[in-house]
């Protein structure tokens, strides 16, 4: 009996357990190692060809034309993106071009090292994780609370997608931004300037809610359009550096950054003025929201409470708008972490309805991705991991049939699932929504029942929700046709 009331005592507890960590930790690795994609081979070649150029040529302007090249036969030819997005990298990964330039390795064929590879983008995500907690204790002021958004965050199908099965380099922007973040909290505006221009050299995903916070910040228009300019401030050196560079112009248009910015603001509506765009609508609402909002530079130090939330809200805002609004590959939705659960987590007296809204969002996510036809839970992504080099075997994906990817198993079980389309559409925003609404910091809405009650349950439930997808992909592995033993 005192051990079930010890049981009961601590599953009603506030606090994170070990044994929930160890239970994040232990899926991210499972994750980890049963996947090694297209992209991971691409980035971490890419990081290394910077060794490459320096140290063979001592030129870093060849390195988009060595980089199309191809000379290491990766999936990508063209790199698309700024130098800055694998550079941080680049230092990790020195070892692996010491043993391509001595051995001629193909880094895109061995799971050893592109485990080693993505092993810095865990890394990076400890370090977010980390400022996950300093921001929410900022905001909350309880340890409670910021250690919950820290596993929130550790423990989201988003992150896993993002680093672990993914691994792409959307971290190292968030990294950068969750530092200069923590700078504005505690009023250090320059230091959120400057971490700021890091990330949006990364990757310039970072550049909307950086504009969002500025708004919410300064008021004097040409002030922020000063900031502004600071923000966007590294990339344009890059483009300056690299400016006439041979084959920089061809991987900028060949490469998918800019496919992404054409697709950002996709014609939702037709006018008599042309198409407009939802996420554009709702920028230019979000814009007005944040300068209407009485704060200064001055309110981190004074209003900190206030400002701290809205800031917080803000970039969560922007970023669920994007996620919502704007066509985007599945492993971006990472960007709304960790903002969307250090809202969620000041709001305890929902916290179980922040709970079951955060699963049906990531659950109808992942099902909406795979019946689109993503890249996602692909066997191709087996091949190269640490589980095909214990198997033994890699799998042709043209011979594989239905086994190739899950959305032409769940085409092959039932033709039904694609209709289903809209409903996992429809279940991810209206969870969206309904998270936003909840934990809008002008007031947190309070539903009649059950919304303080802490079911630890729904969490465990949460930590594993992106397991049976892997092991479905798994068991496809070992029955695909097409094997081939290496």
């Amino acid at each position: 009996m005192k051990l079930v009331n010890a049981f009961i005592t601590r599953y009603k507890s506030d606090k994170v357990f070990l044994a929930e960590w160890l239970l994040a930790i232990v899926t991210g690795a499972f994750v980890f190692v049963t996947s090694s994609t297209w992209d991971l081979q691409s980035l971490t070649q890419w990081s290394v060809n910077f060794w490459h150029v320096l140290f063979d040529g001592g030129n870093i302007r060849n390195f988009y034309e060595y980089t199309a090249q191809n000379v290491w036969n990766v999936h990508h030819a063209h790199m698309g993106s700024e130098l800055m997005s694998v550079l941080p990298w680049s230092i990790w990964n020195l070892p692996l071009y010491i043993l391509q330039a001595t051995t001629g390795a193909k880094i895109g064929g061995s799971s050893i090292m592109l485990a080693y590879s993505k092993l810095f983008l865990v890394l990076v995500t400890v370090v977010v994780l980390i400022y996950t907690k300093k921001i929410a204790f900022l905001v909350t002021g309880d340890k409670s609370k910021s250690v919950w958004a820290m596993f929130l965050t550790a423990s989201s199908a988003y992150l896993y997608l993002s680093v672990c099965y993914s691994g792409q380099n959307d971290i190292l922007m968030i990294c950068a931004s969750v530092i200069g973040v923590y700078g504005l909290l505690r009023g250090r505006y320059g230091v959120f300037l400057a971490w700021s221009v890091l990330a949006i050299s990364i990757k310039p995903f970072f550049l909307l809610p950086f504009l969002a916070v500025l708004i919410l910040t300064e008021k004097r228009i040409l002030r922020i359009l000063a900031d502004a300019l600071i923000g966007v401030s590294g990339l344009l050196v890059q483009k300056l550096l690299f400016r006439g560079a041979p084959g920089y112009y061809e991987s900028m248009h060949s490469g998918p950054a800019e496919k992404m910015l054409m697709e950002m603001f996709p014609a939702n509506i037709n006018t008599a003025f042309g198409g407009i765009s939802f996420f554009a609508i709702a920028l230019v609402l979000i814009f007005i929201y944040s300068y209407s909002r009485d704060f200064n530079r001055d309110a981190y130090r004074t209003d900190t409470v206030n400002a701290r939330r809205y800031a917080v809200y803000i970039i969560t805002l922007t970023y669920v708008s994007y996620v919502s609004l704007s066509p985007f590959s599945f492993y971006r939705a990472a960007v709304m972490l960790p903002f969307l659960y250090i809202v969620m987590v000041q709001n305890t007296e929902m916290g179980f309805y922040n709970t079951l809204f955060d699963i049906a969002m990531q659950f109808a996510f992942i099902m909406k991705m795979i019946l689109r036809g993503s890249t996602m839970f692909n066997v191709t992504f087996i091949n190269n991991s640490l589980v095909a080099r214990v198997l033994g075997y890699k799998v042709n994906a043209k011979k594989a049939g239905y086994a190739a990817n899950l959305d032409k198993f769940f085409w092959h079980k039932t033709e039904l699932m694609e209709s289903f389309q809209p409903l996992f559409a429809g279940v991810t925003i209206v969870s969206a929504v309904m998270i936003l609404a909840l934990n809008c910091p002008a007031r947190q809405t309070k539903l009649r029942h059950y919304g303080y009650r802490h079911y630890r349950v729904l969490l465990w439930a949460r930590t594993l929700l992106i397991v049976p997808f892997v092991l479905l992909i798994l068991y496809l592995f070992t029955k695909a046709n097409g094997r081939y033993y290496v």
